[in-house]
């Protein structure tokens, strides 16, 4: 079971922290939103941390397009790639999970964490109009297949965004999301993304960290991480987990 932050409600009403669980293979893909100051990368730190601590074998891949200081601390990992090598990343997990397809079976779980995606789709859609190239609809179509088919082979996917809009995602790929976190404030047009059908408090205010979550098979929840006391700490942890469980930095 993975933590996904806790009970805001119950939380905030009793003081206490319920966290809200669920199992990695039901639930692998995870479509993770919010504002720029939305807590964002301490929820994303947070989860890894946990994930992490899962007792069983996760290969993780990361991939930082902003190239940001929240995933400095990766750098030397093996499966840590930055910027323009992110679409190398994305072909290396690819070619990982093409192999596992092809054998039918796969023992070790895989998670492909995309941060900055649209930014990274935006991107290579420039460099495409400029070179005559096709890397992103090579990118748009690698993700939707990982969303499509990912699940029964153990291997899925995070993506991170400011606003998931649909054309990010080949053939209605987005519903393929078992989990769909928003952070901080959502306009309407974003709840509707994301959250149609579900009776949402537009009038609740969010603080930093904060937000509403919606798996699949559970009602929504409003939720909320934790500021991490000690993040240099908690970082180590997370890269010396991610070597012990390679094998290699």
């Amino acid at each position: 079971m993975l933590c996904w932050g806790y009970n805001l409600i119950i939380w905030e009403e009793y003081a206490q922290k319920i966290p809200l669980n669920f199992r990695v293979s039901s639930h692998p893909h995870a479509l993770i939103s919010g504002k720029s100051g939305s807590g964002k990368s301490t929820a994303i730190l947070f989860l890894i941390g946990k994930l992490m601590q899962v007792n069983e074998d996760i290969v993780l891949y990361i991939l930082d397009f902003k190239n940001s200081e929240d995933f400095q601390f990766l750098n030397g990992y093996k499966y840590f790639y930055r910027g323009n090598n992110c679409i190398d990343g994305l072909r290396e997990y690819y070619k990982s999970f093409s192999e596992a397809r092809e054998k039918g079976i796969n023992n070790k779980r895989h998670i492909l964490i995309f941060d900055e995606y649209p930014s990274c789709i935006n991107y290579f859609s420039m460099q495409d109009k400029l070179n005559k190239t096709k890397y992103s609809n090579e990118i748009q179509g690698i993700i939707s297949e990982l969303l499509m088919l990912g699940r029964g082979l153990n291997y899925g996917v995070w993506i991170i965004v400011q606003r998931p809009d649909s054309s990010l995602f080949n053939s209605g790929s987005r519903d393929n999301f078992m989990i769909n976190l928003a952070l901080g404030s959502l306009s309407k047009e974003h709840r509707t993304m994301i959250f149609a059908g579900e009776d949402i408090d537009s009038d609740r205010i969010y603080q930093k960290g904060e937000g509403v979550l919606l798996a699949d098979g559970y009602p929504l929840f409003y939720v909320k991480f934790p500021l991490i006391e000690n993040v240099q700490a908690w970082k180590n942890n997370i890269l010396k987990a991610l070597i012990n469980k390679t094998g290699e930095p």
